[in-house]
């Protein structure tokens, strides 16, 4: 189903009156809907029968190319391809949200939810903007008059629907109704995505990223992954993280990543660390983590590492 409005991309020179990176084109951002209801399927053509040409979990973002009753021929991951229309959302939603990327260069919009889209501006840390439909990995997003893609790594969801006040670095304990219950473990904030392990009522984690819906945690055993939000009590003790491996990587697309002498943009720069590289967190905050990088220590931006 079509949105009830064309988007339009405009204000060429207000976007260069703000000292942003110049507009590439001017165009429509394009339709677009959310995988629900678990992996779905991605078909050469309309039909249950046609050569599936990849697999897309819940919340993946793709753009609408053609709509249509049963399927949507649509783009995601640099191809084309028709999805059953039951299986994708197209409902908008009103999101408040703020960039967050410590870069100091700011966050991209762009025309297409990839690296590949053409970036129409760029938006300071800082930015409050609208996100209309929130993805796994990228949302699209209304900032001002201009519409377009983001990536979702970079957007702050703190204290939507929370309690007020940021619950990274606390500990919170795995409250599950009935003590015969389990807590799963997942490796993406997704139900669908693979459970690592699963936690009775009692046991501690520590909060690495705070969501509305799933938290990103450390159990006391030293795991990494997803927890949902409702299924854990809060405390106001504050965690301590044990260290873990991580993978640097670069969602603007860059290929480097500054390691600096301390938390802060201002911090010298050591030097400049390859995406890919595996470092050894020692310390996880909400911002900037400290780690090691080949027996050295300084600090990286949290919004570039990956568990």
């Amino acid at each position: 189903m079509k949105h009830n409005q064309l988007r339009k991309i405009v204000s060429v020179t207000a976007a260069a009156a703000m000292g942003l990176a110049p507009m590439m084109a001017m165009a429509d951002t394009a339709d677009s809907a959310l995988v629900k209801g678990g992996a779905l399927n991605l078909r050469e053509t309309a039909s249950l029968t046609a050569k599936v040409l990849g697999q897309y979990p819940t919340g993946t973002l793709v753009e609408i190319v053609e709509s249509g009753s049963e399927w949507h021929k649509v783009s995601v991951g640099g191809q084309q391809g028709y999805m059953m229309a039951k299986y994708l959302s197209t409902e908008n939603g009103d999101t408040a949200a703020t960039v967050r990327t410590n870069t100091g260069i700011g966050l991209n919009l762009r025309e297409e939810p990839s690296l590949q889209g053409t970036i129409i501006t760029s938006y300071k840390p800082g930015t409050k903007v609208t996100v209309l439909q929130r993805g796994k990995s990228w949302s699209r997003v209304k900032v001002d008059s201009r519409e377009g893609f983001m990536a979702t790594q970079y957007l702050s969801f703190s204290g939507q629907g929370g309690t007020g006040s940021s619950a990274t670095g606390k500990v919170a304990v795995v409250n599950n109704p009935k003590d015969t219950q389990v807590l799963n473990l997942r490796q993406e904030a997704s139900l669908d995505a693979k459970v690592l392990s699963y936690y009775r009522n009692g046991v501690k984690v520590t909060i690495l990223e705070e969501g509305k819906t799933w938290h990103k945690v450390q159990v006391e055993d030293g795991r990494i992954g997803y927890m949902m939000a409702k299924f854990l009590k809060v405390t106001d003790e504050t965690g301590t993280v044990k260290p873990y491996t991580a993978t640097l990587i670069n969602v603007n697309g860059g290929k480097i990543v500054n390691f600096r002498t301390g938390p802060s943009l201002s911090s010298t720069i050591i030097r400049t660390v390859p995406v890919g590289t595996q470092v050894t967190v020692l310390e996880h905050g909400t911002d900037w983590c400290k780690v090691d990088v080949d027996g050295e220590t300084g600090y990286i931006s949290t919004w570039f590492m990956k568990k």
